[in-house]
């Protein structure tokens, strides 16, 4: 297995040696304050080259860096082909059979005025032309938590208590894959929303838990990670019912801390009228048999 200074070197020659690159820069983890790096993490790297459609149709370009174990171009789906003829981004996905892994764009130069948008964290290694587009950008505020508008927030808990009831009817019918995907994608995505403005503003909105919220630990305490970590359901109708109003009580709770904090009105009479309705569905519709 090449070693990460291996690798970068390897990567970095690359754009320096082919003259049809005109600028390479890291990104993600690599150059991210506060990010994660262990061997795990991967190589973010954009080429911008002169004619993109020499690299876009070269399917072997990445092997010039390992063995691949598997590869994907997320241009390039089959719900939305490439075209191969022009001069939009394209990607390889890398997965080399040793571990390392590279995600390498290639843009096309003629795109460079596009980069003056570009805010997130990056590490210029190559600049041939000497493009002023091309910075480094040494803080991941692009990735901070957003205060919530009134609107946002309160379309949130709206949409949360929306679909709680979904996941009542999934459960009283015993549509198992159906509540289980109400719960751990409709009702977490919003109760994510809620425990990141908490962490917001417990940190004045200064702070990322990271994509996907995989940094959430840093800014809970063990106590916190607990709770959140018991909303999870097993695979029995039983323990579904209990994390459900486990995780209803709980979003219930953040809400009233964000409301509190943001000074937003909130709507309480409304959050225990739906509790009511599910324990009501819960205690006619599943204890009955």
């Amino acid at each position: 297995m090449a070693t990460y200074k291996e690798l970068y070197e390897r990567i970095l020659q690359t754009g320096q040696d082919d003259d049809r690159i005109r600028a390479v820069t890291l990104e993600g983890s690599g150059v991210t304050p506060g990010a994660v790096h262990d061997t795990f993490s991967d190589f973010d790297v954009t080429f911008f080259v002169k004619d993109i459609r020499e690299f876009s149709k070269d399917h072997d370009y990445m092997k010039r860096f390992g063995d691949i174990l598997i590869q994907q171009l997320p241009e390039d789906y089959y719900a939305h082909p490439y075209d191969y003829e022009g001069r939009a981004n394209f990607a390889f996905l890398t997965q080399f059979k040793d571990g390392n892994r590279i995600d390498l764009t290639f843009t096309d130069v003629c795109h460079m005025e596009k980069q003056l948008e570009f805010r997130e964290p990056r590490k210029v290694l190559i600049n041939k032309d000497h493009f002023p587009q091309l910075k480094d950008i040494t803080t991941n505020e692009a990735f901070y938590i957003r205060k919530p508008s009134a609107f946002e927030f309160f379309g949130t808990v709206n949409e949360f208590r929306w679909v709680s009831n979904y996941a009542t009817k999934g459960l009283c019918r015993h549509e198992f894959y159906y509540a289980r995907r109400i719960m751990e994608e409709y009702m977490m995505n919003m109760l994510l929303k809620m425990l990141n403005w908490k962490i917001g503003l417990e940190h004045d909105f200064q702070v990322t838990t990271g994509a996907n919220c995989k940094y959430l630990k840093k800014y809970l305490t063990e106590e916190e990670m607990q709770r959140f970590m018991a909303i999870f359901a097993s695979g029995t109708y039983e323990d579904m019912w209990e994390k459900l109003f486990l995780m209803y009580d709980y979003f219930h709770e953040l809400t009233g801390y964000v409301a509190e904090h943001l000074h937003f009105p909130e709507d309480r009479t409304e959050a225990e009228n739906v509790r009511q309705f599910m324990e009501d569905r819960f205690q006619s519709f599943y204890k009955v048999d």
